[in-house]
């Protein structure tokens, strides 16, 4: 993949599984998970058809797009609840003192974190888990719960939901007391932790940063390659129950596009990513951000992968001016 693969509420079980793994010990939990977030108001109607989003993606991604400026109407309080899915695995023969918390990107779901199942190279909970770490990994909101996407469905409230999951991490709800948290992300989820970091500061003891730069200057041409797409139109039997504001990539090509460097990948790794993706939101893509985490002093890790396409358009060893 482009981006190198290298987290107090009232527990309310609605869902419990002891999954086969490497490590039996995994432990499924569906979560209601109650927020308070102050998400934009974004003044754009739910698309109505095809054409309608693809002239919207044409106006975010021109080089004189300025969505935020336009359609952007200050911020609104959101009160919520809504049901995360969540597995957290621990290994099968020591008790872990570090857990690690892990948020997916878009375009994918919690199998980013486990891709391939047991003993497939590519499981990141396999490696955590023989490194004698916990790991906790969950479907974020709009693939988790699916409220509307474009007042919900935004970093803020994603943010707000990820900081009441580390809280109950810490409380000992899971039935484990852990030591040490480390945040993990790849690309959108990196950013969910940098803004976690700003907002909560030393919420987590450590921060691992994956497939994420400063630079922004190629978004718009990896917005525009997605293909994006009504996901009840792209796949009708995944999504078919979704409104019109949450969004798919059109093809395998696409995710192509935007996530595998050819050739450096196994074209069968890129055929179950793309019958497995996940969804995007019109409120994830508009409400993409970071601010400065000038509160938060603990260790930080960045790994991202040199061809990275949506953060380094394709080339992360350009000299840049951050200005």
């Amino acid at each position: 993949m482009r981006s190198d693969s290298i987290l107090l509420l009232a527990l309310s079980t609605t869902a419990f599984a002891l999954l086969p793994s490497s490590s039996p010990h995994c432990q499924q939990l569906t979560i209601p998970v109650s927020i308070t977030a102050n998400p934009f108001v974004i003044n754009i109607p739910t698309p109505a058809n095809q054409s309608e989003l693809t002239g919207l993606i044409t106006k975010f991604t021109s080089l004189t797009s300025n969505v935020t400026k336009d359609d952007i109407q200050g911020q609104t309080s959101l009160n919520a609840t809504y049901k995360i899915w969540t597995l957290l695995c621990l290994p099968s023969n020591s008790t872990a003192s570090t857990v690690e918390f892990a948020i997916h990107g878009l375009n994918f779901d919690h199998t980013y974190w486990n891709f391939g199942g047991d003993s497939s190279p590519n499981n990141y909970v396999d490696a955590a888990i023989k490194s004698g770490h916990a790991i906790f990994i969950y479907d974020r909101v709009g693939q988790s719960s699916k409220p509307d996407g474009i007042k919900e469905v935004q970093q803020a409230t994603e943010i707000e939901i990820a900081a009441q999951l580390i809280t109950y991490l810490k409380s000992g709800k899971s039935g484990h007391k852990f030591r040490r948290f480390v945040g993990i992300g790849h690309s959108f989820g990196s950013l969910q932790l940098i803004g976690l970091a700003a907002k909560y500061g030393n919420l987590l003891d450590a921060t691992v940063i994956t497939g994420f730069s400063l630079f922004s200057g190629g978004l718009h041409t990896a917005i525009a390659a997605l293909g994006l797409t009504i996901a009840s139109h792209q796949n009708p039997s995944r999504f078919g129950s979704l409104s019109n504001s949450h969004l798919a990539t059109e093809s395998i090509i696409n995710d192509q596009l935007d996530f595998f460097d050819f050739p450096f990948f196994d074209p069968k790794v890129l055929q179950l990513a793309s019958d497995t993706k996940g969804t995007i939101t019109l409120g994830e893509l508009i409400s993409l951000g970071a601010s400065p985490a000038v509160n938060y002093t603990n260790p930080v890790f960045v790994v991202t992968g040199e061809h990275d396409f949506l953060f380094c358009g394709g080339n992360c060893y350009q000299s840049l001016n951050y200005g």
